[in-house]
């Protein structure tokens, strides 16, 4: 993930229909067409004066400055006719598709404007069927039209259009009440709150409030350096069967070729079957193995780690011993196998497989295919023991993965503080670029009363007083909101009484 660049930005906002352009016609809600011309008369999404000077066509606008040296120019593709979501198959959602793939290359980013009833199961089906996505493409909608006084459009719509233009995250996404998801994570929750969405499994890929924070560790990779490829065979005749309480033996086990979903949800269920069983060329063994594997992170499978944790007695060490103990014509497989399989042991904490790998010849402080060493895996999940372990093997405890991001970062992050204090003690500290905007951060721990967030950040040797974008400390955050537990402890920090762990004073 990264911050785009350049002095203007091209998104295509594809119009299939829904409630957002909806309007009021003898009491009915009918589909909205003309929706380029209803944005046009709001100022917070054109910008005339600009359009005019640039000679901008009538489909096409461009919002106020986003940033400095920045706009956002989008077209608006209308589709005819418009569509009611509930009526929408798989047929639409990829015709939907390969009017991306058409349009990809004249444009940075991609907004679909499209109605929640099946917005979820849109967002999952187009997920697996674009190959090679390294552009931003995420699905909006509103549950009040525009059109109304009081809506969630605008500021749904006015998100999406600034995240497509201004990030590159290569994922289809789906923007709703201030959060992006990732879209095959997501479940439509409600038909009258505003926050219609949720994503049961997997926290947000960004939230957008008075400034927009990315969780940078669960964005995706670009998927491949090839030429967007739209897979439009997909499978129609796919169904779901929800098991439920009392649900018949025989029924539940029809077909006896029940493969584990993990934690997908029903839409990224659906569309994953779609996709795996229309593709071409594939015996039964192998779509079932693609089936259970992570495809476009839309499930969380046993991590090795966890699968490790499950083996019982010395059947772990044994079976890393018995992968990693090739022939000497495969050193090459095992020294590319090493350094994830270190990672997963650190990441579980399990001492005895991570010696093993040590006394293989595995060298401990390798990155594995993200750039991350054991020490990273292990800081992340909070492994004291482990970090103990490492650290007295030698390994960099400064070490970047390929996003920059330091162990000890990664443990303020998961407010590890017995972990954060280890590795202070073999001198770990916080980069320039782990500071950059460590001001706001804690303007916003101190603003929910996070108190373990901002000892974690004091105890890795961050300056609390750092003010945020508008200048104020996390102090006056806490003071103005009436955080007064906050206010305590960093006025404590102030006059030396602290809390007995490392602080700035002691990096």
């Amino acid at each position: 993930m990264a911050r785009a660049k350049g002095p203007e930005r091209r998104v295509l906002a594809v119009y299939t229909g829904g409630t957002i352009g909806m309007r009021s016609e003898r009491g009915v809600l009918v589909p909205g067409t003309g929706l380029a011309a209803v944005l046009r008369t709001l100022p917070m999404f054109h910008d005339e004066e600009h359009a005019r000077a640039r000679g901008l066509p009538e489909d096409t606008l461009v919002l106020p400055p986003a940033s400095p040296g920045q706009r956002v120019v989008y077209t608006v593709l209308e589709c005819q006719p418009l569509f009611d979501s509930s009526d929408m198959t798989i047929a639409e959602w990829v015709q939907i598709a390969q009017t991306i793939e058409r349009h990809y290359a004249q444009y940075d980013g991609f907004v679909v404007i499209h109605g929640t009833d099946t917005m979820a199961f849109a967002a999952s089906v187009l997920s697996f069927v674009l190959e090679n996505l390294q552009k931003t493409i995420i699905f909006t909608g509103a549950q009040v039209p525009i059109h109304a006084l009081w809506n969630d459009g605008r500021e749904n719509l006015l998100g999406a259009l600034l995240l497509a233009g201004q990030y590159v995250i290569p994922e289809v996404c789906l923007f709703f009440q201030n959060q992006l998801f990732r879209g095959n994570r997501v479940t439509k929750v409600d038909t009258r709150r505003f926050a219609a969405f949720c994503s049961p499994n997997l926290p947000p890929l960004a939230i957008v409030g008075a400034d927009v924070t990315i969780n940078r560790e669960l964005v995706r990779r670009a998927g491949g350096k090839g030429r967007l490829m739209v897979h439009s065979s997909v499978e129609r005749d796919v169904g779901l069967l929800r098991l439920y309480p009392g649900i018949p033996a025989p029924l539940a086990m029809a077909g006896a070729g029940t493969v584990s979903g993990f934690d997908m949800t029903s839409e990224a269920a659906l569309a994953k079957l779609s996709y795996v069983l229309g593709l071409p060329g594939l015996g039964l063994s192998r779509r079932k193995e693609l089936l259970v594997r992570d495809l476009r992170g839309e499930m969380t499978p046993p991590a090795v780690d966890e699968l490790w944790s499950s083996v019982q007695g010395n059947a772990l060490s044994h079976g890393v011993a018995q992968l990693l103990s090739l022939s000497q014509e495969a050193d090459a497989v095992r020294d590319a196998l090493a350094p994830s399989l270190a990672c997963a042991a650190a990441h579980a904490g399990d001492l005895e497989a991570l010696q093993v790998l040590a006394e293989l010849g595995g060298d401990l402080s390798l990155e594995d295919f993200s750039g991350r060493t054991p020490l990273h895996a292990a800081a992340r999940g909070g492994q004291a023991g482990m970090v103990t372990a490492l650290l007295q093997s030698g390994v960099d405890v400064n070490a970047r993965d390929q996003d920059g991001l330091s162990p000890l970062l990664l443990a303020v992050r998961g407010r590890h503080q017995d972990v954060i204090g280890l590795l202070r003690a073999a001198g770990a500290c916080l980069s320039t670029q782990d500071l950059e905007d460590s001001g706001t951060e804690l303007c916003r721990l101190a603003s929910r009363a996070d108190l373990e967030g901002l000892r974690a950040w004091w105890q890795a040797g961050a300056d609390l007083r750092q003010p945020g974008y508008d200048g104020r400390s996390a102090q006056l955050i806490a003071e103005a909101v009436g955080n007064l537990d906050v206010v305590t402890f960093l006025q404590s920090l102030q006059h030396g009484a602290g809390v007995g762990a490392l602080g700035p004073a002691a990096s």
